[in-house]
């Protein structure tokens, strides 16, 4: 192949991606219709496990998935707001922002998991 021919082409197709990112790789957040699936649930579990495991401090619980997004890129993405309460503490509930990157064959990994410094709501009972 020529080199004129050649970067004709790579560029052609760099600006055929650069346009349509959103269809062919994801690259935007969409936001979850159900916050209640039990998958995101099950994603929402892992993140709060995760953590707990590798955290110096009082393990957590989750009480719900207060928001989320999904991103398609390399595998599935999910950004989720969790809601937590650390029993030894009062129950007191705090919110935390995580980021669970899930392959094509299910395994996932917590990208980050941090505390949000805003208060949440007490859980009902």
């Amino acid at each position: 192949m020529r080199p004129i021919t050649f970067l004709v082409t790579m560029t052609t197709v760099a600006v055929i991606l650069s346009t349509t990112n959103a269809t062919f790789g994801g690259w935007e957040w969409e936001p979850i219709k159900n916050l209640k699936d039990e998958h995101v649930k099950e994603i929402a579990e892992y993140a709060v496990e995760a953590y707990n495991m590798i955290s110096n401090s009082f393990p957590i619980q989750l009480v719900k998935v207060e928001k989320g997004k999904i991103r398609y890129a390399g595998g599935t993405n999910y950004k989720l707001v969790v809601a937590a309460v650390v029993p030894e503490t009062g129950n007191m509930v705090k919110l935390y922002e995580t980021v669970v990157h899930e392959n094509i064959f299910y395994a996932k990994k917590v990208v980050y998991f941090r505390q949000l410094f805003k208060s949440a709501p007490t859980p009902e009972s």
